[in-house]
């Protein structure tokens, strides 16, 4: 259901918008909260995405234009995962989106095994997929009530990079980027 819902790319919507994805939107798992699906059934949202890719992919050639198009694999996240495409304007949209992951690992190609030639097909870069905090939303969440002074501080503390922001007021804030996985960011080799 959800592959023939996206399968064919609204290049309308892509005209208009310069940029599209594919999420997995798939109920009950895409829910509140969020879970993932058991492995095997992970099996078959990847080979439709894999589809999906190709499908876009052979319009994008059609166009002969420049264009962004990957796959985004979240783990352990894997209800997270989608097939992201730019060109144009946005061709560059998705360059900063994650952090580059830091640890030299192999695509978890073990975790596919039916599908593992068909992604070996492909270029796997390994980033890391956070949560960003800001110091406003931990002494807002503290003021209310919803988080206590102890899980702040446990939140910077766990912060693999913190960065000072300037506000459209003029102001400064801090950002706190905790690790919660990896997303394996893959395009098909040339």
């Amino acid at each position: 259901m959800w592959k023939q819902r996206v399968i064919n790319l609204d290049m309308r919507h892509l005209s208009r918008y310069q940029r599209d994805y594919a999420k997995l939107w798939i109920h009950p798992f895409y829910a509140i909260p969020r879970k993932n699906p058991p492995g095997w059934y992970n099996q078959l949202l990847l080979e439709a995405m894999l589809e999906v890719y190709q499908s876009w992919l052979e319009k994008f050639t059609r166009l002969d234009e420049s264009f962004y198009l990957k796959l985004w694999i979240y783990e352990p996240h894997f209800i997270n995962s989608q097939v992201v495409t730019a060109y144009k304007d946005c061709l560059h949209f998705y360059d900063r989106t994650f952090d580059i992951g830091t640890q030299d690992r192999q695509f978890p190609f073990h975790k596919y095994p039916y599908l593992k030639e068909k992604l070996q097909r492909f270029d796997w870069r390994l980033h890391i997929d956070c949560d960003v905090y800001t110091e406003s939303d931990l002494v807002d969440n503290i003021c209310r009530g919803w988080m206590s002074f102890d899980e702040s501080d446990a939140i910077k503390a766990k912060a693999y990079k913190v960065e000072e922001i300037r506000l459209t007021d003029g102001g400064i804030d801090k950002t706190y980027s905790v690790k919660v996985g990896d997303v394996w960011v893959g395009s098909l080799k040339n």
